[in-house]
């Protein structure tokens, strides 16, 4: 490959496996178990991988016979039972030195001034290695669970509702503390300088904060930016905000996405497209020769749990399979999901376009299994890197702990003997951001994003700065707007739906 690039390589668990019923799976520990998610980390960062991906669900898969039926979400284990991740973050990071941890917040999780709390603590405890992967959510169970069985939004206004939410997080934890706000004055009895905080004042159709944030600046002052999902809007929103972006999707159309990520984020809001990392989703099953991962993939396959294929679709699309027999094809208006739109849009290409029941059961989103020796799977990762303009890879994990055990025993060795993995930490006890950028000393966001000026440094008074703030928020709407118009005027154009 030209022009080789060291990859960047996380692992990401979900708290269990699609394959728990085989008997090598310790995936049960997850929900209970302080000490696995301790083991874990330590394992990955013997490695040198860069961090342990978290994602998170906020309630039941119930869309599988439903509406609202839980019971087969229970009894295929489909993200449940779950522990909540921050808790498990803290104590795996006291116990590692360096590997950071990429934890899934939804935005409809909790008011943005709680968890800017939330997002705080966890910086200041870990020591700057945590990242915030910015989701709106989709399980329509969020609706009767947390928005008092309100209807659960559209995709596209979760996203608008995403931004003001990002918005006030950010502002809050950028430019309510100037960094020299505590000064911890002994003698003269003055432990925050009360000139060296403000209020943010927002006030928006979602939600009216004043500020200032409870919380003192922390390492990272706002945790590494990451965004998952790659439908249009995502891909927008990625382009404004995000440091690292986590994709799904078929890899003949991913290019396009990759491409227009980078070329708004460039165009659109003056950012440098090498400053945004793009991950793709991979799981791998590995082994010493072809044939043993084979055999590995094979007894996989014989663990399947019944249903929980058609009760993960249900909770990601939205859709019901049940009501539809095996060679039916899916009506054409249940396919305009409110759901993941870029995960169920792969689901319907893989299918040809012409889906049924049998066939979205047979066909998975995202790349793989990749079966094969390490280096079979490095050739392939090569290949999509070479033809995606790829950063990396965030590895599924078919058993636990075998999956990461086989990434960081086999393939990793081999990525590193290919001189495209680092066998080293950037910065050895450095914080997540200076690890992704590879420079020491880069705990904060770098110059050319958006949201760069909105730290408040010692370099301005108050006065100074509310002008500063005012006029930067106003220069990210204008640029949202222009982004919007160009859309509209068909002045820059956006991959097609199903891409």
């Amino acid at each position: 490959m030209p022009n080789k690039k060291s990859l960047i390589i996380t692992a990401f668990i979900t708290g269990g496996t699609a394959e728990w019923r085989h008997p090598e799976d310790e995936s049960r520990n997850y929900s209970r178990d302080i000490d696995t998610w301790i083991n874990t980390a330590k394992l990955l960062e013997k490695g040198k991988v860069y961090a342990l991906f978290v994602a998170d669900h906020l309630t039941l898969f119930d869309t599988y016979k439903g509406p609202h039926n839980y019971e087969f979400a229970v009894k295929t284990g489909i993200n449940v039972p779950k522990a909540d991740p921050s808790h498990a973050v803290i104590s795996a990071a006291r116990e590692t030195n360096t590997i950071s941890f990429g934890i899934t917040f939804s935005t409809v999780s909790e008011h943005p001034y709680l968890f800017s709390r939330r997002l705080a603590t966890l910086d200041h405890f870990t020591q700057g290695r945590v990242g915030w992967n910015i989701v709106t959510s989709y399980l329509d169970s969020i609706g009767t669970q947390l928005l008092n069985d309100e209807p659960f939004p559209p995709h596209d206004e979760r996203y608008k509702r995403a931004t003001e939410y990002a918005d006030v997080v950010n502002g809050l934890l950028l430019s309510t503390w100037r960094d020299d706000a505590l000064i911890y004055d002994k003698e003269n009895g003055i432990y925050i300088d009360p000139d060296r905080v403000r209020e943010i004042n927002h006030v928006g159709d979602y939600f009216k904060v004043r500020g200032p944030a409870i919380t003192e600046p922390s390492k990272q002052r706002v945790p590494l930016l990451i965004q998952a999902g790659t439908s249009q809007k995502g891909q927008e929103f990625a382009a404004e905000f995000a440091e690292f972006v986590y994709t799904l999707g078929d890899p003949d159309e991913l290019g396009d996405k990759v491409k227009y990520i980078r070329t708004t984020a460039k165009e659109k809001f003056g950012r440098d497209p090498k400053n945004i990392k793009i991950i793709f989703s991979v799981r791998a099953i590995i082994g010493k020769t072809h044939e043993e991962a084979a055999a590995k993939a094979e007894s996989y396959k014989d663990n399947e749990v019944p249903d929980r294929a058609a009760v993960q679709f249900g909770g990601i699309t939205g859709i019901d399979l049940d009501k539809y027999d095996t060679d039916e094809e899916i009506d054409n208006d249940e396919r305009n999901t409110n759901g993941v739109q870029s995960t169920a849009r792969v689901y319907f290409k893989k299918a040809n376009n012409k889906p049924t029941k049998k066939s979205l059961l047979r066909k998975q989103p995202g790349n793989g299994p990749l079966v094969g020796t390490a280096e079979e799977v490095a050739d392939e990762l090569e290949r999509l890197v070479e033809k995606l303009d790829l950063d990396g890879f965030n590895f599924n994990s078919a058993i636990l702990p075998g999956s990461i055990e086989d990434l960081v025993e086999l393939l990793v060795p081999e990525l590193q003997k290919r001189g495209i993995f680092w066998k080293d930490y950037a910065v050895p006890g450095g914080t997540f951001r200076e690890n992704v950028y590879g420079v020491e000393g880069q705990t904060f966001l770098p110059k050319d994003h958006p949201l760069y000026e909105t730290r408040w440094t010692n370099s301005h008074n108050k006065e100074e700065f509310d002008k500063i703030f005012k006029k930067n928020l106003e220069t990210r709407k204008f640029s949202r707007a222009q982004l919007n118009s160009a859309i509209s005027s068909k002045g820059l154009k956006r991959p097609a739906p199903n891409s």
